[in-house]
């Protein structure tokens, strides 16, 4: 049976707590702002599928996620999952390196982090991330808090130790991500061999089999 997403916040904060004697709730909410935005920035493993429709010659489509803030762009697919060719200068912000003349669905996959907790905490997650890299998170809190000078808490020697694990977790969540939770496979991508576009009547086109999205 699985767990309630209550559960993993509670027990993150009452390991944070015992560690960190002192500390107040104000500051390690602050912290822990900080930690998770370094962990979705480094790892980025929070990702959303966003569905646009192309319209004849416009380049820029403007993203809005269901949750939390986009970072960057990981790449837009279309109807065949099939890569093509597109930036985003300004976050949000879909620019597509030539025009389309044909109507037809396209999908930006984005990297995302959290708004700002502060406004609702605990902070909107997806509720899988505690489960699989809360003890990660956990050393990054405790060893941005550590590093705080002149506290009770503040011990240099374990806020090392706890920022090396916490890069540590950071890393492999960024494999696993690029792997796409899998053993032993490698990093999930559109390998540069079967990476073909092509246009018939506006429409991109390819000679691969569509692949399925991750």
């Amino acid at each position: 049976m699985s767990r309630p997403h209550s559960y993993y916040w509670d027990k993150l904060l009452g390991q944070a707590n015992v560690a960190l004697s002192g500390a107040s709730d104000a500051g390690m909410r602050v912290q822990l702002y900080d930690t998770l935005e370094e962990f979705f920035d480094g790892s980025n493993c929070w990702q959303e599928a966003i569905h646009f429709t192309v319209i004849p010659d416009t380049l820029e489509y403007t993203l809005i996620p269901i949750t939390g803030r986009i970072l960057r762009l990981s790449n837009v697919i279309d109807q065949n999952n099939v890569a093509q060719p597109a930036v985003m200068p300004q976050i949000g912000t879909v620019h597509f390196l030539y025009p389309y003349t044909n109507t037809q669905p396209m999908t930006a996959i984005v990297v995302k982090t959290l708004t700002d907790p502060l406004m609702c905490f605990p902070p909107h997650i997806p509720e899988w991330v505690l489960p699989a890299h809360g003890l990660g998170i956990l050393h990054g809190l405790l060893g941005g808090m550590m590093l705080q000078p002149g506290q009770s808490f503040s011990n240099q020697t374990l806020a090392n130790y706890h920022l090396v694990k916490f890069r540590d977790a950071i890393a492999k969540a960024r494999i696993a991500t690029m792997r796409g939770n899998t053993i032993g496979s490698q990093a999930w991508a559109f390998p540069q061999a079967f990476r073909v576009h092509g246009q018939r009547g506006g429409v991109s086109t390819s000679n691969v089999n569509p692949r399925t999205l991750q």
